[in-house]
């Protein structure tokens, strides 16, 4: 066994090239680290601009403003009193918050950018729709769960919690 170890090269000899590699390997997990990091920032740019871009798509179609305009002036009505085009109207602009809060559920979108484009609203809107939502929970009580998630993440965000 002795001769094994014999045959090795002395510490002083393998040193100044250890110290070399050494200086590399820093400077490669360096340059990999600055690397990963600007891609998740990159990525982080990308999913915000791609999630405003989508809130933008679904809160800022005409059908979507008209029927928010039905939930505005028939929500002092009762549910027994709504016509089935009023039910309609409400559950069309549910869909539409359902469609952004289930982005949201899935972190396709932050509940930062849907406070800063539409936070005010959706939060005016919600406390229309509840009463709305409440009964038709009667028949499924999973319905708009996901809707009523974003809006307390988005009264988070706007309460700077």
């Amino acid at each position: 066994m002795d001769g094994y170890w014999q045959q090795l090269p002395k510490i002083e000899d393998v040193e100044p090239y250890a110290t070399t590699f050494a200086a590399f390997a820093i400077v490669w997990i360096v340059i990999q680290t600055f690397l990963q990091r600007r891609s998740v920032h990159a990525d982080e740019a990308r999913l915000a601009r791609e999630s405003a871009v989508f809130v933008h798509s679904v809160f800022g179609a005409e059908d979507f403003r008209l029927l928010r305009k039905t939930v505005g002036t028939k929500c002092e009505q009762t549910h027994e009193r709504m016509s089935d085009d009023t039910k309609a109207a409400f559950r069309a602009v549910l869909h539409n918050y359902g469609l952004v809060a289930l982005a949201f559920a899935e972190g396709g979108v932050s509940a930062k950018v849907v406070e800063r484009y539409w936070g005010s609203i959706l939060v005016k809107d919600w406390g229309r729709l509840k009463g709305f939502v409440m009964v038709e929970r009667l028949q499924n009580d999973d319905l708009h769960r996901d809707t009523e998630e974003m809006v307390a993440a988005v009264e988070k965000v706007r309460n700077g919690k």
